[in-house]
């Protein structure tokens, strides 16, 4: 029986030297070796080319085993330039709002930060004068005219004068409003909902008792420092603007010293505007106006800090024909105003009178008065047609 060898020697006649005829055979073997390697490397370096060269961008002439599938494509559009970016295949193939064309694998992410907008308030009560009080309204006493002397002799007689009072009389008014919310948005919802609902009634609140500090009639809310002007000293201006600036000298200058070195202006952010454009044309008038270096400091006029009061006239009316506004207040207003606190802002949580409905009512309410006791601590500048 033959064994089956890998390596088979034939042979080749010579008789005489089996070792040579051996040694031949092997260099033939090496030789047929060595020549299909190199033909399997040229082999291997051409495809190569030729798959390098098929994966070159933009090479359409071949199939192309590594070009992105439709999907990839389609999303690679999406992201660049939109829905609008992709034809009828590639928006078939990546169709979000389509809920069974993929849309149930997308879940969406939903922020815990609450974007709240700008509530800007009036400055007066920071300026004015508070009080708190225990009851529904409250008497102060006015000194009106005080005691004069009198030069006098070593024994003459000395003069005599009692001083004169009256009194202001300021009442306390409530705010209150009433926020129905269901129980189940309380219990579900991703923020803290109820704290987020008494952070904007109070914002609400401050707005309202900030409006009527400046402008209110004193029916049902507090009286406004403005709601009367013909009771303060006026200065009167152009409402083209041509004698603003020396009409804001005269304003300075009409409020008595010892009321001016504490005094502060108010107005609107427009009306700081136009002032400044006006001081910022001429060179002279420039120092009128001071821009303050530190952050949360106000800027000054004529050496006086500004404060802006978003609830006082413009310099131009909106009337048509044109009425006259009061654009601009100068004055000590802790003298000038008086704000009394009865009750701060109260937020009570009935969880009964909506219960049968599943509701749960955010009850808000506030009681506050204010009334201007000194009208001579404050000048109005009067802006005519």
């Amino acid at each position: 029986m033959k064994t089956a060898h890998a390596l088979e020697f034939k042979d080749t006649g010579d008789a005489d030297d089996p070792i040579a005829d051996v040694a031949k055979q092997l260099a033939d073997l090496r030789t047929t070796l060595e020549t299909k390697a190199a033909n399997d490397n040229r082999l291997t370096e051409r495809l190569d080319r030729i798959e390098a060269k098929i994966n070159r961008p933009g090479n359409k002439s071949a199939a192309n085993d590594n070009e992105p599938q439709v999907e990839t494509k389609a999303l690679n559009s999406f992201l660049r330039g939109g829905l609008q970016s992709l034809d009828d295949v590639e928006k078939k193939t990546l169709n979000l709002g389509t809920t069974t064309a993929g849309g149930f694998v997308v879940a969406p992410d939903y922020s815990t930060r609450v974007i709240e907008g700008l509530t800007q308030f009036s400055p007066l009560r920071s300026l004015a004068n508070v009080m708190s009080i225990g009851t529904t309204e409250t008497y102060i006493p006015i000194l009106t005219s005080g005691t004069d002397g009198g030069w006098v002799t070593e024994t003459g007689p000395r003069p005599s004068a009692e001083p004169a009072f009256d009194q202001a009389n300021i009442k306390t008014f409530e705010y209150a409003a009433t926020l129905p919310v269901s129980v189940q948005l309380l219990e579900d919802s991703a923020v803290d909902l109820a704290s987020l609902l008494q952070r904007w009634i109070t914002k609400k609140f401050g707005k309202a008792e900030a409006s009527a500090f400046v402008v209110g009639d004193g029916n049902g809310k507090p009286t406004g420092l403005l709601h009367t002007p013909a009771d303060y000293t006026q200065i009167v201006a152009d409402q083209d603007g041509s004698d603003f600036l020396e009409k804001l000298i005269n304003l300075f200058y009409a409020l008595p010293g010892e009321y001016a070195n504490v005094g502060a202006w108010m107005m609107k952010r427009s009306t700081m505007g136009f002032i400044r454009q006006l001081a910022d044309v001429s060179p002279l008038r420039r120092s009128m106006w001071s821009d303050s270096l530190a952050n949360g400091t106000p800027a000054t006029l004529l050496g006086r800090p500004i404060f802006e009061a978003p609830d006082m006239d413009g310099i131009l009316s909106t009337a048509s024909p044109g009425a006259e506004t009061y654009p601009v207040v100068f004055g000590d207003y802790a003298s000038a105003y008086q704000i009394v606190d009865r009750v701060g802002v109260a937020v009570m949580r009935d969880d009964f009178t909506g219960a049968d409905n599943g509701i749960v009512k955010l009850r808000a309410r506030r009681r506050v008065g204010g009334k201007p006791i000194l009208p001579e601590a404050v000048v109005v500048l009067k802006a005519t047609a």
